[in-house]
């Protein structure tokens, strides 16, 4: 039987994810308060975004949100948060996946695992949550943080299908 070796950029790409995973244990450690954008910072640095939100009508988690309710500022960082749940594990979906795709001979297997590996981490992620201080744990958080990694690992599937098919072929 050959033995499997990790290239390169595979432990690359699984270093990533593993510094995503650090980043987001960190992250989850911390209170509320202790990452929270204070208005000014939000107008600052995020305007642009308070500007686009202002307008938004939406309910997350069972909870009604706009710009009269939380404040344009409360709105942009509310909106900041989950953009940064669906960013995280979309950076921990593809990262995962391409350092992992190659070891699976079945190769549905790969995409597969690496979602439900996300999606058990945005659990213990919540859970986690749940033990600090001043944190709510959301069930709505875990599929928010499951559809940004199921969304990387199809962006990479279908990327690296055009690749093989169409580039890789031509040379």
């Amino acid at each position: 039987m050959k033995k499997f070796y990790f290239m390169k950029r595979e432990k690359l790409f699984l270093l990533l994810a593993l510094l995503v995973l650090v980043f987001l244990f960190i992250s989850s450690s911390m209170t509320y308060h202790e990452q929270e954008l204070h208005d000014g910072t939000v107008s600052k640095y995020f305007g642009w975004l308070e500007n686009i939100v202002a307008g938004w009508n939406f309910t997350y988690g069972g909870r009604l949100h706009n710009a009269q309710l939380d404040g344009r500022a409360g709105l942009a960082q509310f909106v900041l948060r989950k953009m940064a749940h669906f960013g995280s594990y979309f950076l921990l979906g593809g990262f995962g996946y391409l350092g992992l795709r190659r070891i699976f001979k079945i190769k549905w297997i790969a995409p597969v695992l690496t979602w439900f590996a996300a999606i058990a981490f945005a659990a213990f992620d919540e859970y986690h949550q749940f033990l600090t201080g001043d944190r709510t744990p959301s069930v709505h958080d875990v599929i928010l943080d499951a559809s940004g990694a199921l969304t990387a690992i199809i962006l990479v599937v279908i990327v690296l299908y055009l690749k093989n098919k169409y580039w890789v072929k031509k040379k």
